[in-house]
């Protein structure tokens, strides 16, 4: 029997060979898959992972386009001024008395640079600009008339002449300004306030070289009265601006005698003269 089991064993051993092949070639092709794909996932461990994109900062705020025109500032100008000045010249004790001369108007109307300092302070509400400045000009405006011949009350003429004189050395004022801005860099403003000034005044008549006498008054005063005018000034950057202006301002009149020389009483001569002018300046401000 046992004889028998073997050799049937031994016959049917090639078929469970060729089974067991048969079963383990699929089951080796299934493992040899699965070890490529491990291969294969071992390998692209070193792919460089695509980056990560995180979202970007807002971009900040633009900054704002106003320009303020608050605080305090100091400045420099420069300028030119030219003066509505007259001086009447008045016969004393009366017209009647002293007949040589006639009542008389001369104009010597002062003109020249001058040049100074500024500083002030200014507030703003939105457009509305108002502020206080103050300023100081040494000043060369200058002005001489001289009239050859002289008009006696009986319309006669006597030789001689008559001499008018006015020099500022110095002008300030003390003024708000206020106005308003079209544009944020652009300043109008109007302005009016305190002025005042140091004169030199001059004022004679000659009658020589027909008579033997002459008239002369002179005086240094420091004049007070009152300035009014407008400008425009331009911001270039936070701290500087350019500006231009121009006053008018009145110190009022100055009134001299002139008592004759060599003395003739009770003779003199009156002077009265205005002192006025325009002046129109460009400077520079800078603003803390």
């Amino acid at each position: 029997m046992n004889i028998e089991l073997n050799g049937s064993y031994k016959r049917l051993l090639p078929g469970i060979v060729v089974l067991v092949l048969c079963g383990l070639i699929p089951i080796s092709a299934h493992a040899q898959a699965s070890e490529d794909k491990t291969v294969a996932l071992v390998a692209r461990t070193d792919v460089v992972a695509p980056e990560v994109l995180t979202p970007k900062p807002p971009a900040p705020a633009p900054p704002a386009s106003g320009y303020s025109w608050k605080g305090v500032y100091i400045g420099a100008h420069v300028g030119y001024g030219w003066g509505r000045a007259k001086t009447s010249f008045a016969a004393l004790p009366t017209a009647a008395q002293f007949i040589n001369l006639a009542p008389i108007t001369l104009r010597n109307d002062p003109t020249g640079a001058n040049a100074g300092a500024q500083a002030g302070y200014n507030w703003q509400s939105g457009k509305f600009v108002a502020g206080v400045e103050t300023d100081f000009s040494w000043s060369r405006m200058r002005g001489t008339v001289v009239v050859v011949g002289i008009t006696q009350n009986n319309g006669a003429s006597w030789n001689g002449s008559l001499t008018a004189h006015q020099d500022t050395k110095w002008f300030g004022t003390l003024r708000p300004r206020a106005g308003f801005t079209p544009t944020s860099k652009i300043f109008l403003y109007g302005t009016a306030g305190l002025a005042y000034g140091h004169v030199n005044y001059f004022d004679n008549a000659d009658f020589r070289p027909q008579g033997p006498i002459q008239y002369p008054a002179a005086a240094n005063k420091t004049k007070t009265g009152w300035t009014a005018g407008g400008g425009v000034e331009v911001g270039i950057n936070k701290h500087w601006s350019l500006k231009t202006e121009y006053l008018y301002y009145d110190l009022g009149k100055q009134s001299l005698t002139g008592s004759p020389v060599p003395a003739n009483p009770p003779f003199q001569v009156s002077y009265t003269s205005e002192t006025k002018a325009h002046t129109f300046n460009t400077g520079v401000n800078f603003r803390f």
